[in-house]
C-alpha cells in the first residue's frame, strides 16, 4: 500500500494571501485548518520516505537526519523548492538524492551550492525508474518550466500525482487513462473561467480529466484561495469521489 500525506494543497501565494480580506483568507489567520502551503505530499510503503517537492518552508524542522529516502521535485519553480534552500547546509555523511526534470536553469543557486543535495539523477519522461518498493513513470505535463507529474504504483497501488499543469499533454493523457490510477492528485487552482489557463486547472478543467481518466478518487491539490471562495458558495457540485484536499490530509491508496 502506499501511504500518502498532503504536507501543502495551496498555490504559491497560499492561504492566507498576504494582505487580502476575503472571507476565507480572513477566517484563515484564527483557523488554521482554513490555511494551505505550497503543494507538495509525503509518500510512505513499507517502511520507505519519498517527499514530492519541497515548498513547505519547515522541511528540515519537519524531518530529521535520515527520515527522508530521496526527494522527487515536479519542477523547479521556486514555492515546489524553497524549503530545501535553508535544509541544504545541513550535516549529512551521505547525499540526499533529489530526483526532478532536466532543468539547466532550474533554481540556479541551489544547483549550484547543492550543500547536502545531490541533483545528479535527472529524470525522463516515460522512462520508469524503481526507487525502493515503489515504481515511478515520470508523466510530461503543461507547465511554464519542465515539469513532471509521477504514476507512482506498488503492488496493486496506483497513485498519480499531477501538479502543476494546465490540461495534460496528449500523451500523458493517454497513459494516464490506460494505466488507470487509483487515486489521481490533480493541480485545480481556479474556479470556473471564461478561458483556459496555460499553466493550471480551473474546475471546469480538473472535472473534465477526472471523468475521462476515471480513477476511483481524484483530490485536488494546488488550490487558491478564489477556488475555496468559490466552493464556500455552495454552487459547487463536486462528484463523490472528487475531493478537494487540506493540508495534514492523510491518505492510502
Amino acid at each position: 500500500m502506499i501511504h500518502l500525506e498532503f504536507l501543502g494543497t495551496g498555490d504559491c501565494a497560499g492561504i492566507p494571501v498576504y494582505g487580502c480580506t476575503c472571507r476565507i483568507c480572513k477566517e484563515s489567520i484564527d483557523n488554521t485548518a482554513l490555511r494551505r502551503n505550497s503543494s507538495c505530499a509525503l509518500i510512505s510503503s513499507a517502511g520507505h520516505k519519498l517527499l514530492i517537492d519541497a515548498g513547505v518552508s519547515d522541511i528540515r524542522h519537519r524531518f530529521p537526519p535520515h527520515s527522508l529516502d530521496r526527494i522527487v521535485l515536479s519542477h523547479f519553480h521556486i514555492d515546489h523548492v524553497c524549503g530545501l534552500f535553508p535544509m541544504r547546509w545541513g550535516c549529512s555523511e551521505t547525499l540526499i538524492p533529489v530526483h526532478s526534470p532536466h532543468d539547466p536553469d532550474g533554481c540556479a543557486d541551489l544547483l549550484k551550492h547543492h550543500g547536502i543535495f545531490d541533483f545528479s539523477d535527472c529524470l525522463k519522461p516515460f522512462v520508469p525508474r524503481t526507487f525502493d518498493d515503489l515504481d515511478i513513470t515520470p508523466l510530461p505535463l503543461n507547465h511554464s518550466k519542465p515539469s513532471l507529474g509521477y504514476a507512482i504504483s506498488s503492488g496493486e497501488s496506483r497513485l498519480a500525482w499531477l501538479c502543476d499543469t494546465g490540461g495534460l499533454p496528449a500523451e500523458t493523457l493517454l497513459f494516464l487513462k490506460t494505466w488507470q490510477p487509483s487515486v489521481m492528485v490533480l493541480d485545480c487552482t481556479f474556479p470556473p473561467l471564461t478561458e483556459p489557463h496555460p499553466n493550471h486547472n480551473d474546475i471546469t478543467a480538473a472535472l473534465s480529466l477526472s471523468s475521462e481518466i476515471r480513477p476511483g478518487r481524484t483530490y485536488l491539490t494546488h488550490i487558491s484561495h478564489h477556488l475555496d471562495i468559490w466552493l464556500l458558495t455552495g454552487h459547487a457540485q463536486l462528484p463523490t469521489n472528487v475531493i478537494p484536499a487540506r493540508d495534514g490530509l492523510a491518505i492510502t491508496v
